[in-house]
């Protein structure tokens, strides 16, 4: 006699096919990055700056649909030009380009009388503003891939525990008028996760004191998924699900990377103050 077993109700909720198709594309864009990051120079820069201009470019699709395609490309053209300052020159550089361009991507839309032409504006910072905080990063003396590597991999970390706990064990919504599906049980299951994996990944990359791992990557689990709610709301907005469709079973570019946005910003501004004084990596 066949008995049939029957999956916990928690585990019934899981789509496969969906997760089937992240596990593929994750499997194809990992190596790419890891292999960018372990390179530097041109080809870490290259990498970086296709993908936020990817997602500046959907990020004027979220929060102003109608912005007229002349101003979308010279959108993308400034956040070019301000990585290109920010790898060939300096961070500084950097900083003053994305500055000028803020302003006159805003004075662009207000000319197409764009009644969101501060959140256009706003598109080059949010993208320019974490570019240069990971070129800088990744520009550390001696041991500036190792911190990129962790600073990705406590971020991964946190999607897969967030995803895994949300599923399994549900309960109470963490900001259901933003994101529906998000929990708190998915946000301690996150910051779980990247609290192992960040101590692990410290400790065999070299970090001097890993231990200051076991409290900086539980914070860059909730900055993450702080950075995840910011991108949710801005969907809400927009009435969308996904920023676009490029990632099978992950939506847009900018569904992967809103998380490691806050996350390259945090990290960069507590290396430059207490990492720096603390000299822990």
């Amino acid at each position: 006699m066949r008995v049939a077993m029957r999956l916990p109700p928690a585990l019934q909720s899981f789509d496969t096919a969906n997760l089937r198709l992240r596990l593929i594309s994750s499997a194809f864009m990992a190596p790419i990055v890891l292999l960018a990051v372990y390179l530097g120079g041109l080809a870490y820069g290259a990498v970086l700056t296709c993908a936020l201009t990817i997602g500046l470019y959907e990020w004027l699709r979220l929060v102003a649909p109608g912005t007229r395609t002349q101003t979308v490309s010279f959108a993308c053209a400034m956040l070019v030009v301000l990585m290109t300052g920010g790898l060939l020159f300096s961070t500084a550089c950097g900083a003053v380009l994305g500055t000028v361009f803020t302003f006159v991507l805003f004075f662009l839309s207000r000319r197409d009388h764009n009644e969101q032409a501060s959140w256009v504006a706003l598109g080059i910072p949010y993208m320019g503003i974490s570019g240069l905080a990971l070129l800088a990063l990744r520009a550390t003396p001696n041991n500036g891939a190792a911190l990129v590597f962790y600073l990705l991999i406590t971020v991964w970390s946190t999607d897969v525990g967030a995803f895994a706990a949300g599923r399994l064990i549900g309960g109470r919504k963490l900001a259901p008028t933003l994101s529906p599906n998000k929990t708190w049980a998915g946000l301690f299951g996150g910051m779980a996760l990247a609290f192992v994996v960040g101590y692990l990944m410290a400790s065999l990359l070299g970090a001097k004191h890993p231990e200051v791992a076991l409290v900086l990557s539980p914070v860059l689990a909730a900055v993450a998924q702080g950075g995840d709610l910011f991108e949710s709301a801005l969907k809400r907005r927009s009435g969308v699900k996904e920023s676009g469709d490029l990632i099978p079973g992950h939506g847009g570019i900018l569904d992967r990377i809103d998380g490691l946005v806050f996350v390259g910003i945090f990290v960069f501004l507590f290396q430059t103050t207490i990492g720096t004084w603390i000299n822990w990596w």
